[in-house]
């Protein structure tokens, strides 16, 4: 059973059948330019010294073939989104067997031979390609259409006569034996409707799961939308703990500026930031869990840890600060007013997984850890310092303590224990 398509997939694929259809004009054109090279090199020369039937049979070749020519004309002038339409698919396929039945049928007549000897007729040899034409359209029902027709017509064209002279290959063009190349016909034919009719689900099947992708791009980072994709669903509601360096980005004075900025130019301002943000994060292998209005969060460690995620959490703050510091110099350069912001960076265990309901889920990063980062954000405040990092963080890092500036044990608000804590400058 062929797979119903929704618009998406039908678009792709008529964008599919035109360029098919375009390929297969063209094939038409080189094989009626061959043909005819063919017939002049091979068969006119020697025919001058024959009489006249065998040259009404090459004027009946040249006019066939170049027909067939002008057929291929047309199909590539057709082959274009604005100017093709389904249904000339079936009407190209109909002319192509058309094509080969009428060149039989005028072979037959004009050699005198009996119809049982048309399969050894070079026409003949044209089947495959038409059933080509057909399997490049991935269209199950045209691709049978045409092995029917062709079955059909080639079948009551060769079982239409008795055997004729020489004696010898008689057997081999009996009724028996052409039956028999009927039937392979008709089985090779079908066959490539059962090939075609697979390549089929296949593509949608591809079609559906690259859209699904593509969806969660559009609300997950590229990497997690990866590992939510390729992982079973009950996997991911059940979530996983794994070590992992949080930051938060938060942008300064950011109430202030919306209070006096028009509402569309806080949107442009808004979404500038964050592309800085993003495209620094990105640099640095990080993932963007969400973004919180003027705040980011990001998370190193996604899909999976690896031991180099501070060192790259560490870099990526730095970073930060220097672009926007550079954003913020060229605004004020230009009479704008200056950009700031605070980071705070934690590194510890994480729990990832979805959480919701079956009406609603949610890709998150959860945990002591997270909290942590948020609030060392906000100690960066208190502390005059845009960069703020933990003790755990340093260590995962690498990092030399003496090269940062020692704070005092932050008492995070929401939390009992005290954080050792360190900042930077930026």
């Amino acid at each position: 059973m062929v797979p119903r398509m929704d618009p998406f997939a039908q678009r792709l694929f008529a964008e599919s059948e035109v360029r098919a259809e375009r390929i297969g004009a063209i094939a038409r054109i080189v094989v009626s330019a061959l043909l005819l090279g063919s017939l002049m090199l091979v068969v006119v020369g020697p025919a001058r010294r024959e009489g006249a039937m065998v040259h009404d049979q090459i004027v009946v070749a040249v006019a066939t073939v170049s027909a067939y020519l002008l057929l291929g004309l047309a199909a590539f002038w057709l082959a274009r989104p604005r100017l093709y339409r389904p249904w000339m698919s079936w009407a190209l396929a109909t002319f192509d067997v058309v094509f080969i039945l009428v060149s039989l049928e005028l072979g037959i007549r004009n050699t005198g031979m009996s119809a049982n000897y048309a399969v050894t007729l070079p026409v003949v040899w044209l089947t495959p390609l038409v059933l080509a034409f057909g399997a490049m359209r991935y269209e199950p029902r045209l691709v049978g259409y045409v092995v029917l027709l062709l079955v059909g017509g080639i079948g009551y064209l060769t079982l239409s006569g008795a055997p004729a002279p020489p004696a010898g290959l008689v057997p081999l063009f009996q009724w028996p034996p052409n039956v028999m190349r009927m039937i392979m016909l008709l089985l090779a034919g079908l066959v490539l409707t059962i090939a075609v009719t697979r390549s089929r689900a296949l593509l949608l099947r591809a079609i559906d799961e690259t859209r699904r992708r593509d969806n969660l791009t559009r609300y997950l980072p590229p990497q997690i939308a990866g590992m939510v994709a390729d992982a079973d669903a009950g996997d991911i509601r059940r979530g996983w703990r794994q070590p992992a360096a949080v930051m938060f980005v938060d942008m300064r004075g950011f109430t202030r500026r919306a209070e006096r900025m028009d509402p569309a130019a806080l949107g442009c301002f808004t979404g500038a930031f964050r592309r800085r943000v993003a495209a620094v994060v990105e640099a640095h292998g990080g993932v963007i869990d969400k973004f919180i209005g003027d705040a980011v969060m990001v998370v190193f460690g996604l899909p999976s840890p690896t031991a180099a995620d501070a060192t790259r959490a560490v870099a990526c703050g730095r970073t930060i600060l220097a672009s926007l510091a550079d954003w913020s110099a060229d605004r004020t350069a230009a009479g704008d007013d200056a950009v700031a912001a605070g980071i705070g960076i934690h590194w510890g265990e994480v729990f990832c997984g979805a959480v919701g309901d079956d009406g609603w889920l949610e890709f998150a990063v959860l945990g002591d850890t997270v909290n942590v980062a948020a609030r060392l954000e906000e100690e960066s405040k208190q502390a005059g310092l845009p960069l703020i990092v933990s003790e755990a963080l340093l260590g995962a890092a690498g990092e030399a303590e003496a090269d940062w500036t020692p704070l005092p044990p932050a008492r995070l608000r929401g939390r009992r224990q005290p954080v050792r804590i360190f900042g930077a400058g930026g």
